[in-house]
C-alpha cells in the first residue's frame, strides 16, 4: 500500500502531524507541545499544503501512514516509469479528472495503442486527496481468477483461513481514502468488474480508475472513450517529438509528417513506432513503407509484448474475440470507409439483420469499430485496423468470397430502394 514519510516538513511540524494523528484537537497539541494556539494552527495549515490533503481527517491518515514509515502520499506507487514527454490530451485529462472527482469507478477505453495507460497515470498522479495512498497495479501478465491475487500483492494484504482473498483486500483498504488504478482490464474483464463492484460496496473511501479495450460494465461506472490523437495538432507534435529523440539532427517536411499521421489514424503507439524508423528511413522512407503499415510499424522492444508493433496491439484485442466475432471482423475488412448496417449485412456471412447488429454493437464496445456519432447509421474501421483484419482476411483464405459479396452489394445499390450512401468501400 502507498504510504508516507515526512517531506519538506519541519521536525516540530512532524511532532504536530504525529499529535494530529492521534486526534488531539489544535488546544490540546498545543499545551502538548508548549506552543500557542496560533502557532499550532499555522504548522497545521503548513502540512496540509506540504501533503496536498483538504481537511483534518485526511491529515490524520497521513500520520498513520508516516508512523508506519512507509512511502509518501501523492505517489503513485508501482507506476511505471516515465521514460518520454507527455504530449496533448489536455481535454481528455481535464475529462478524465472530472469523472474521477464525481464518481467512484471511472473507466477509461479506447482502442489498443490509444494511450490509455500513459492518461490514466498523469491523470492518477494529478488527482485529488487520497491520504491513504494511489496504487496502480498492471493487470497485463494476469490471468482469469487470479485479479484479487494481483491486487492484494499491491496492497499488502494476506488471505485469511476460510474467508475469500477479496475480503481480505476489502479489510486492508476499510474505511481508506485511497485510489486504486487497474490498468488493461479487457482480458480479465469479468474477474475485475466483480472485483471493483465489491471494493465500491465494501470500501466507501476506494476510488477506482481503470483502463480497457471495454468498459467494465459495473453499476456507477462512468466511461470515457480516449480516441486518437488530433491531426494537424498533437499528432504531429509526437511524431516529431519522438523523431527528434531517436535522431537529434531529425528534420521533414511538415506536409509529409501530416500524412504519416493521417494514414496511422493518430494513433500514438503507430506514430510513436513509425518515428523511431525515422533515423534510419527519413520521413519519406517511412511514409513510403505505409503502403504495408503492419511491416513497417514494428521493432519496438521492451516488457509490453503488446508494445513491440502495431500487429502485436492489434492481435491483442482480435485474439480475445470469439470466433463470431472474428470472422465477421475480418469481413468487415473489405469497406474503405463508412458502411451502413445493410451493407454490413450484405456483406458479413454470420447471420441475419438482428444478429449482425449484435455482432457490430460487440466490435464496437471492444473498440475494434469506431460508430459514426456525426453520421447516425454508420461505422467504420481505422485504417490501421482495417489493415489487420485485411491480413487477417487473407490469412484465412476468404479475401475472394467476402469481396464477391462486397461487389454484389456495390452492384445492387444501383437499384431502386437500396440505400448507396455507404456500404461501397470508397
Amino acid at each position: 500500500m502507498t504510504t508516507a514519510k515526512p517531506r519538506d516538513a519541519s521536525r516540530r511540524e512532524i511532532e504536530v502531524l504525529a499529535l494530529v494523528g492521534a486526534r488531539l484537537s489544535n488546544a490540546e497539541i498545543a499545551g502538548r507541545l508548549h506552543l500557542s494556539v496560533r502557532t499550532v494552527e499555522n504548522h497545521v495549515s503548513s502540512l496540509l499544503r506540504t501533503y496536498g490533503v483538504l481537511d483534518r481527517r485526511a491529515l490524520a491518515e497521513v500520520a498513520v501512514q508516516v508512523a508506519a514509515g512507509v512511502a509518501e502520499p501523492g505517489r503513485l506507487a508501482r507506476a511505471p516509469a516515465e521514460l518520454t514527454r507527455f504530449i496533448g490530451r489536455d481535454a481528455e485529462r481535464d475529462l478524465l479528472a472530472g469523472a474521477l472527482r464525481d464518481g467512484r469507478l471511472v473507466t477509461l477505453h479506447g482502442p489498443g495503442g490509444a494511450g490509455k495507460t500513459r492518461l490514466a497515470v498523469e491523470v492518477a498522479r494529478a488527482a485529488g486527496s487520497f491520504p491513504s495512498g494511489r496504487v496502480f497495479i498492471d493487470l497485463v501478465p494476469v490471468r482469469e481468477g487470479h485479479v484479487a491475487q494481483a491486487v492484494a500483492a499491491a496492497l499488502g494484504a494476506s488471505e485469511r483461513p476460510g474467508d475469500p482473498l477479496e475480503d481480505a483486500v476489502a479489510a486492508r483498504l476499510g474505511d481508506s481514502r485511497s485510489l486504486l488504478v487497474l490498468d488493461n482490464c479487457e482480458h480479465v474483464i469479468d474477474a475485475a468488474a466483480g472485483l471493483a463492484e465489491r471494493l465500491l460496496s465494501a470500501c466507501p473511501g476506494v476510488r477506482i480508475l481503470a483502463t480497457s479495450r471495454e468498459r467494465l460494465g459495473v453499476r456507477g461506472e462512468r466511461t470515457v472513450r480516449l480516441a486518437p490523437l488530433p491531426l494537424a495538432s498533437d499528432a504531429e507534435i509526437l511524431f516529431a517529438d519522438r523523431a527528434s529523440v531517436a535522431d537529434p539532427g531529425f528534420a521533414a517536411d511538415p506536409m509529409t509528417v501530416a500524412e504519416i499521421c493521417a494514414r496511422l489514424d493518430g494513433l500514438p503507439l503507430a506514430i510513436e513506432l513509425a518515428a523511431v524508423r525515422t533515423a534510419a528511413l527519413g520521413a519519406g522512407g517511412v511514409l513510403a513503407g505505409l503502403d504495408d503499415r503492419l511491416r513497417l510499424v514494428a521493432g519496438g522492444r521492451g516488457t509490453d509484448e503488446r508494445h513491440h508493433s502495431l500487429s502485436a496491439a492489434i492481435g491483442w484485442s482480435y485474439d480475445l474475440l470469439d470466433d463470431e466475432e472474428r470472422s465477421f471482423f475480418r469481413q468487415l475488412a473489405v469497406f474503405a470507409g463508412t458502411f451502413a448496417l445493410d451493407a454490413a449485412v450484405a456483406v458479413a456471412s454470420v447471420g441475419d439483420r438482428g444478429e449482425v447488429a449484435d455482432l457490430l454493437g460487440r466490435l464496437v464496445d471492444k473498440s475494434l469499430v469506431v460508430h459514426q456519432r456525426g453520421e447516425p447509421g454508420t461505422w467504420r474501421l481505422l485504417d490501421t485496423v482495417r489493415a489487420f483484419a485485411a491480413d487477417r482476411l487473407r490469412a484465412g483464405g476468404e479475401e475472394a468470397q467476402a469481396r464477391q459479396r462486397h461487389l454484389a452489394w456495390f452492384a445492387a445499390c444501383g437499384l431502386p430502394g437500396c440505400d448507396d450512401r455507404v456500404g461501397a468501400g470508397r
